[in-house]
């Protein structure tokens, strides 16, 4: 059973909210709040119908999602990561792993965005070696978010035999070879575990590959980065909605003006979603250009409402959720794919259909 808004809300409000600001303050993971969603239902909401999932959508997802994020940005984001590496399991990942994500006791994240200067996240360094129905990993993963606290992780390489830019690849949590630092420095938003992964090497059985070999790049294209890009304004959105709400109770007329302009920011990225999220429910191979979109959008969106916020604040100072607010909306943005990798990515597709995107990656 997926569990209604009004029930989320009230689990937001219970447990996630109260917890939020300690482990901001401590950067630590929010495991009480995962825990909690996931007994309502949350993190099986979008695994398969037939396996005993919920089988919702891109839309349902993303409304869960910010409601969480009005309270708890990096709980939010933690659950962001799961459903777009959900997406990909459920259409490449064998039943066993499926049947664990619609059961909710399966935590998953996105290991897609290598730690070397320059790396393209299309186009991974690390590497796969294949021998004797066994594959060997090998690279450093950046930003890794709900890193050592998640079930599983889609892991990217170059491909082990196959032509093509990529391969994606299902990598359990404990598996021999994986490290996680013991502490992760408080990257992006600070209780999200997010850090680098070290696969030196991790060997796993050559049939958890995710799809065929060398179709990595198309596989992240088709499911995990709209499902990605699309939560990831809805997280913007949810703290654009907390600074305003936040902005809203101070009740000052000198911030009546200001406030309207931020409320029209975040109304015009709420209809870009609409209809991002509509397109990718009957069109998905049309639907890439407007997640980028939206993503710039919110990422734009979410920084100068923050910052309108936390000047408005001057007349009720110390305001430590408006404080927090502004600080996660940039390292929200901050997280890869970054406003420039998704440039170059929507620069690829300008005047190209999805399709030929694929080959030019």
């Amino acid at each position: 059973m997926v569990p209604s808004v009004e029930e989320i809300s009230r689990t937001v409000a219970t447990t996630v909210a109260p917890a939020a600001a300690e482990a901001d303050r401590l950067a630590r993971f929010p495991r009480a709040a995962v825990a909690a969603l996931s007994r309502k239902g949350v993190l099986a909401m979008t695994a398969s119908r037939r396996l005993g999932g919920g089988g919702h959508g891109l839309a349902e997802a993303a409304r869960v999602v910010e409601v969480v994020a009005r309270s708890c940005a990096s709980t939010a984001t933690v659950l962001r990561s799961h459903f777009a590496a959900v997406a990909v399991l459920e259409a490449h990942a064998d039943q066993s792993v499926r049947a664990d994500l619609a059961a909710g006791r399966h935590l998953s994240t996105l290991a897609l965005s290598d730690a070397a200067p320059g790396s393209r996240l299309l186009a991974p360094d690390g590497v796969a070696s294949a021998h004797g129905g066994v594959v060997d990993l090998a690279g450093r993963k950046a930003g890794v978010i709900a890193a050592g606290e998640a079930d599983s992780y889609v892991w990217s390489t170059r491909p082990a035999r196959g032509r093509g830019a990529a391969t994606l690849w299902f990598v359990p949590g404990h598996a021999p070879g994986l490290f996680v630092p013991a502490s992760g420095g408080g990257l992006g938003l600070r209780a999200s575990a997010a850090t680098t992964v070290c696969a030196d090497p991790v060997q796993l059985p050559e049939n958890t590959i995710l799809g065929r070999d060398g179709d990595g790049a198309e596989v992240v294209l088709d499911l995990a980065l709209p499902w990605f890009l699309g939560l990831g304004a809805v997280v913007a959105l949810g703290l654009a909605e907390a600074a305003i709400e936040r902005v809203a109770a101070g009740g000052t007329g000198a911030a009546r003006t200001e406030l309207a302009r931020m409320r029209l920011r975040a109304s015009t990225v709420r209809v870009l979603a609409a209809d991002a999220f509509a397109t990718y429910s009957w069109d998905p191979a049309h639907a890439l250009a407007k997640f980028f979109h939206l993503w710039l959008s919110a990422g734009e969106a979410v920084t100068a409402i923050t910052e309108a916020a936390l000047r408005l604040s001057s007349a009720y100072p110390g305001d430590a959720v408006l404080e927090r607010c502004f600080r996660d909306a940039r390292a929200h943005c901050a997280l890869e794919p970054t406003v420039d990798t998704v440039v170059d990515l929507a620069a690829r597709v300008d005047g190209a259909a999805v399709p030929e995107l694929h080959s030019a990656l």
